[in-house]
């Protein structure tokens, strides 16, 4: 054993001249500045930087700047050696990004083409009724459906939505959220301006807790028979 390892190190000191300095400048400049261009491709898909796994691409940048060390340094088989290392890393960092996004997309898609499904038969569930075969769901919520009352009390002790009919309103809000195009109208009618300003206040702000901005919420109030109409225009379904 000693002697094969006594051999083995006679070899190397032999070898190792032979390999030792065998890249060239041209060689080492040309391979780190492929490095550089690799680095830069990758750094320049912004699409991807989400995707980017995190340690390919550290190390892409951590050896394109030792090769660039060892160049500026006259050490060209060191520079050759880290950047190609570079290169590869910046590529494979593009590729393993791709494929995530790729992935990512499809289950987006399949999601809301889930969602387009679902659409209809949540709108339905939920009290609206579709105006034909258009993109118009309206429904009427009287006072007894939105807060479980038979008479209409001061405007002052309406109580909050019941738990049905909160259900309701944010499986329509859920639907109207994932789709930015639909119009909301809400008509709110009281026994007063008031009570019709507090119907509408109670759909809205469920509608709002669900993530449909207010500003898509359109309201009109009005004396009349006590509750809420809700209109959606431009409903897309599947």
């Amino acid at each position: 054993m000693k002697k094969k390892a006594i051999l083995l190190s006679i070899t190397t000191v032999l070898v190792w001249p032979v390999f030792a300095g065998v890249i060239k400048e041209a060689q080492a400049r040309r391979e780190v500045d492929d490095a550089r261009q690799a680095l830069s491709a990758m750094e320049a898909r912004k699409e991807l930087s989400g995707f980017l796994p995190e340690l390919e691409a550290y190390r892409a940048r951590i050896f394109y700047n030792k090769a660039q060390q060892f160049l500026n340094d006259g050490e060209y088989d060191k520079a050759s050696f880290y950047g190609v290392l570079s290169a590869n890393y910046s590529k494979m960092s593009v590729a393993k990004a791709l494929l995530a996004k790729a992935e990512r997309d499809q289950l987006t898609a399949l999601a809301q083409g889930r969602a387009l499904e679902m659409a209809g038969p949540t709108l339905k569930a939920a009290g609206l009724k579709q105006k034909g075969a258009s993109s118009v769901f309206s429904g009427s919520y009287d006072i007894k459906a939105l807060y479980n009352l038979k008479k209409v009390p001061a405007v002052e002790e309406i109580p909050a939505l019941t738990d049905e009919s909160k259900k309701n309103i944010e499986d329509i809000a859920g639907v109207v959220a994932s789709q930015p195009d639909i119009k909301v109208q809400l008509v709110a009618k009281g026994k007063t301006e008031e009570h019709a300003a507090k119907y509408a206040e109670s759909v809205k702000y469920a509608m709002v807790e669900k993530g449909v901005a207010a500003e898509r919420i359109n309201v009109t109030t009005k004396k009349g028979k006590d509750g809420v109409d809700i209109t959606l225009e431009g409903v897309k379904t599947k």
